[in-house]
């Protein structure tokens, strides 16, 4: 007989009881102060050691100083390896224990001659403007190494020229004040120092108050000729070998002839070759090449100056008098620097001019050139082979002479080279010397040109290298 046996039943779930809670502990208001301070303590220290850091950097130091910005610009190109960091100067130059070399003697005459005729044009005025031929003998300097079949002799300053002395009658423009401090290389001081050298032909294209690339290439020649650390920059060392630079500035009245020599600018091929000279095409033009300067420099020189009218007084860099122009046994090339040396017989580099080369690669000359023709007034040929887009679109298939002028394609100078084609000379816009290319010749701002033309002969040697 079998049972069922009954179902065996689940007792019910008990509800468990839930566990007490553990009450917080009550944080302390000292605790959290204390550890605000403590993270505030290490921003401060963190913001303290940065700032210590940063102010080790010669621009933060000279932006504290109250330089401008320029003055404590970085290097726009990398330096040569191998070049010695540069060292302050000691307060007073040591004397070399060595006797000073016959070209460092020439040297120093270059500088005592022209501070001598400085000196005597500014005794000779006495406060009112001198005629040009009321100057002083020499007080240009003298020019030597003159084109073939000249004599050496001292030549005039040109009419385009600015006065030494202060214009008479009017206002006088104040002289921009330098810096009591040398060490804070403000745009003024700068300017001194490129004016300085300017007047010994160690040029940077034009005067612009700034340590810009051509200014770098410039003192890099100078650094390595006189025996200095080569850095580029208007360090302490340089400024100790330059010497006090001086007052950079002088004041010029705008004359009726200069008013007069501006004309309008041609606007096809054809219409400059009927011109019968091409000219400045506004004043500010004429007045930036007179002082060696650009035109936005200038300008900011004289602010309240909104257009110069005959009769106007405006600053400019004092680029004259110059030392004697010596001459030049050689001409060195460098086609990666776009720059141009004067050597002497020894080898020494006694002038230094930025110039433009050739766009095209396959168009830059390379090896031992001569000079050929010395033209210090050039026209120039227009070839519709070389400017295929223009000739097309004046429909030109002919050549065409274009009349000379300080804006000619050739500018003022013309330095023909024993290769056919080619040569050193000047240039319509002098801003862009170094920057904008030729086509294949080498281009230099007008006043470099004519010194190139004044210190070489027929046969000088030249010498292009990379």
């Amino acid at each position: 007989m079998r049972f069922n046996a009954a179902p065996r039943l689940k007792p019910p779930k008990r509800n468990k009881a839930p566990k007490p809670l553990r009450p917080r502990k009550p944080r302390r208001k000292g605790e959290s102060r204390a550890a605000l301070y403590g993270i505030a303590a290490l921003l401060v220290v963190l913001l303290v050691a940065l700032a210590a850091a940063y102010l080790e950097a010669p621009a933060i130091k000279a932006w504290f100083a109250g330089a401008e910005p320029s003055a404590g610009k970085f290097p726009l190109e990398p330096l040569p390896q191998g070049r010695p960091a540069p060292v302050p100067a000691p307060a007073v130059p040591p004397p070399s224990p060595a006797p000073p070399s016959a070209a460092e003697l020439a040297k120093l005459k270059r500088h005592e001659q022209a501070d001598e005729a400085t000196r005597k044009l500014e005794a000779s005025t006495s406060g009112t403007a001198q005629p040009k031929n009321a100057l002083p003998p020499g007080a240009y300097g003298s020019f030597v190494g003159p084109a073939e079949g000249r004599t050496n002799s001292t030549v005039a300053p040109s009419p385009g020229e600015p006065p030494i002395a202060p214009p008479a009658g009017g206002r006088t423009v104040p002289a921009r004040a330098l810096p009591l401090d040398a060490n804070v290389l403000t745009t003024e001081r700068i300017a001194a120092y490129q004016v300085a050298l300017e007047r010994i032909h160690f040029s940077c294209g034009f005067v612009d108050g700034d340590q810009g690339m051509r200014t770098q290439r410039m003192l890099r020649a100078y650094q390595q000729e006189h025996g200095l650390p080569v850095t580029g920059f208007l360090d302490p060392a340089t400024r100790a070998a330059i010497g006090e630079p001086g007052e950079p500035f002088l004041t010029y009245t705008v004359k009726p002839e200069d008013i007069a020599s501006i004309m309008p600018k041609p606007p096809t091929w054809r219409d400059k070759a009927k011109a019968t000279r091409l000219g400045y095409n506004d004043i500010w033009e004429l007045l930036a090449e007179k002082f060696h300067c650009t035109r936005a420099y200038l300008k900011a020189l004289n602010r309240d100056v909104a257009t110069p009218v005959a009769g106007t007084q405006v600053i400019g860099p004092k680029v004259f008098p110059a030392a004697p122009l010596p001459h030049a046994a050689s001409l060195r090339i460098y086609l990666g620097e776009t720059s141009l040396e004067a050597l002497d017989a020894r080898g020494h580099v006694i002038a230094f001019f930025p110039c433009s080369i050739a766009r095209d690669k396959n168009k830059r000359p390379h090896g031992l050139l001569t000079v050929k023709v010395l033209d210090d007034h050039p026209d120039y040929t227009f070839d519709p082979a070389l400017f295929a887009d223009a000739a097309r679109a004046e429909g030109l298939t002919h050549k065409l002479t274009i009349p000379p002028g300080p804006r000619n394609p050739v500018g003022t100078t013309w330095v023909g080279l024993s290769l056919p084609g080619y040569g050193i000379h000047g240039t319509p816009d002098p801003e862009s010397i170094s920057r904008t290319q030729s086509h294949g010749c080498f281009r230099l701002a007008n006043w470099n040109a004519e010194k190139v033309l004044k210190m070489v002969s027929v046969g000088t040697p030249v010498d292009v290298e990379p």
